[in-house]
């Protein structure tokens, strides 16, 4: 049975539409084989809900209203809150290629966050093993050697330390080195620094979003980057 669309998400979605001037898509990057786009914060990539508009049925309807296949393979996933650059290939030769290129160091992720608090060193790394519950949708930090658990490392830069009502927060560049499950929000929680509106693990609500953004993508040497939604 197919949900139906009430008049609250209709409204939101319809405003969105006007926003972007009849074409949603904010597309940063596009060629024959692969197409960039910079995912708003609220939006799935994908959903299998019929009524949402998720990133992937938008990059769909793109390419059918330009005459073209309808095929687009995530290639990297964003969760809902975060907003940032979501690569897709166009065909199925260029999917297999750029998911073998993910393994390799032919592809570079790099994040902008605000974590709370005052990290103890300006730069480092966090390595720790995640265990996810596909039931509720959260991963944790476990012991190596937990039946189910994946390796999982990132590197951090301090950008700058940011007081703001009487609170203490870091904007930091991030770099994944693995891609797991709510990696870098569970990294950074663990060690008592939830990123800034991520109620899933830890802070306060904050503008419907979480202040984390796929800002940087390199491809094969070609650098996509963006600036973040939110300005702190």
């Amino acid at each position: 049975m197919k949900s139906k669309m009430s008049a609250h998400e209709f409204e939101i979605m319809y405003d969105k539409y006007k926003k972007y001037g009849g074409n949603m898509l904010d597309i940063i990057y596009e060629d024959r084989n692969m197409i960039v786009v910079n995912k708003p914060a609220g939006q799935l990539v994908q959903s299998g809900r019929s009524f949402e508009l998720d990133l992937t049925s938008e990059v769909l309807n793109y390419r059918r209203e330009k005459g073209e296949e309808a095929y687009a393979a995530v290639i990297n996933r964003l969760d809902r809150p975060v907003s940032g650059l979501v690569l897709f290939a166009k065909n199925k030769k260029e999917a297999s290629r750029l998911s073998s290129l993910m393994q390799e160091e032919g592809f570079c992720k790099q994040y902008y966050a605000v974590c709370c608090g005052k990290l103890p060193d300006k730069n480092g790394e966090f390595v720790d093993y995640l265990l996810k519950d596909g039931k509720n949708n959260v991963s944790k930090v476990v012991k190596e050697g937990t039946a189910g658990a994946k390796y999982a490392k990132l590197l951090y830069e301090t950008l700058k330390e940011i007081e703001k009502d009487d609170k203490v927060y870091t904007l930091v560049k991030v770099t994944l080195i693995t891609g797991r499950h709510h990696q870098i929000r569970v990294q950074f929680a663990h060690r008592n620094h939830p990123l800034l509106g991520d109620t899933k693990y830890g802070d306060e609500r904050f503008n419907n979003e979480i202040a984390l953004c796929a800002a940087f993508l390199s491809v094969d040497g070609h650098e996509y980057s963006i600036e973040p939604s939110w300005q702190f």
